[in-house]
């Protein structure tokens, strides 16, 4: 038997702590800190959380099976220590620090206690969800940069929920085997930020900062451009598109998830209109600021048709969805 997030129970800003008994990595961590888990990421919506693995990175929730209840459960900030801002400004700064390098030398040292001092400008899983509460303005635990998950597990300032979680079906099964994209992206992301590193003293470490960056720094447009095109970040989602084409055709869909594929449909229709809601978001902040910077920023142009066609994608997939649900073979 395996278990899946049941999404509809989470809120956005939810801590979500795992660990993996069978994972060398994590039966360390947990012992040497004395947690019941090994690792921390924030919930963003749309079935996203956030953590410092290698870098900071987006996980899909619904490709995260667990062979045990035990093994994860959710931390939600109290009502009375909550701000109108908390989860708001909480989850923006996860979103912002998408990129961030992972300090593997901070989480050897807190593995041995030591937590006095930090490397700067970096994450760890602990001190992405701490810094993220810290920076809206609740301190959730004493100290926000070395924490262990037990220390988020014992704050005063949150509820604990071990009840999140739900039997997977086939449907859950399939949809977790089937092809990451991820993966890829994080490999594209990871040549960018290496071949930008002597630009902005080193000191830009997310695609947010890097837009930011160009657009205060026209004169580096070219060369950011061209590293860009060549990381191969433009071109993921035509490896998403060829590994999934199921998500892109009525029959495949019908045929990948079977008597399945009345809930798949439902469930990918609630995920793409999600997601194209927040690209269609980021594209419109990119059309300001090259409306606002002269109209001529390569790299603005090069995002805007990034992002154009990724809703483009959303809504292709949109429509089979709506194909499956309405009219299933034709």
């Amino acid at each position: 038997m395996k278990y899946i997030y049941d999404i509809t129970k989470l809120q956005l800003g939810d801590i979500i702590l795992t660990c993996n008994p069978t994972d060398e990595i994590s039966n360390r961590v947990m012992k040497s800190t004395n947690s019941e888990f090994s690792h921390a990421m924030i919930y963003v919506g749309r079935s996203s959380c956030i953590g410092a693995e290698n870098k900071v990175q987006a996980r899909n929730l619904a490709r995260i099976l667990f062979d045990d209840v035990k093994n994860t459960c959710v931390l939600r900030i109290k009502d009375t220590f909550q701000t109108p801002d908390t989860i708001t400004m909480a989850v923006s700064y996860a979103r912002y620090v998408v990129g961030n390098p992972y300090s593997l030398y901070d989480a050897l040292r807190l593995e041995k206690g030591i937590t006095d001092f930090y490397t700067e400008n970096t994450q760890i899983c602990t001190r992405l969800v701490a810094k993220a509460f810290a920076l809206s303005g609740l301190k959730i635990v004493d100290n926000v940069e070395m924490c262990t998950p037990q220390q988020l597990l014992e704050s005063k300032y949150v509820n604990i929920y071990r009840e999140f979680l739900r039997c997977a079906n086939d449907f859950d099964l399939k949809f977790a085997e089937s092809y990451d994209v991820t993966e890829d992206m994080v490999k594209a992301t990871e040549k960018l930020f290496d071949s930008i590193k002597n630009i902005g003293n080193g000191k830009i470490s997310s695609l947010s900062e890097l837009t930011n960056y160009v657009i205060n720094h026209k004169e580096v447009d070219k060369t950011v451009s061209e590293l860009l095109e060549q990381s191969g970040y433009l071109d993921v989602i035509n490896i998403e598109e060829e590994r999934n084409k199921y998500n892109y055709d009525k029959n495949l869909f019908l045929d990948f998830y079977g008597e399945n594929a009345y809930e798949a449909a439902i469930a990918s229709l609630n995920d793409n209109l999600e997601g194209k809601s927040g690209y269609e978001l980021e594209y419109n902040y990119l059309i300001y600021n090259f409306l606002n910077s002269g109209r001529d920023l390569h790299y603005l142009i090069l995002m805007i048709d990034l992002y154009k066609r990724i809703i483009e994608q959303h809504e292709r997939r949109i429509r089979v969805c709506h194909e499956v649900m309405i009219d299933p073979r034709s």
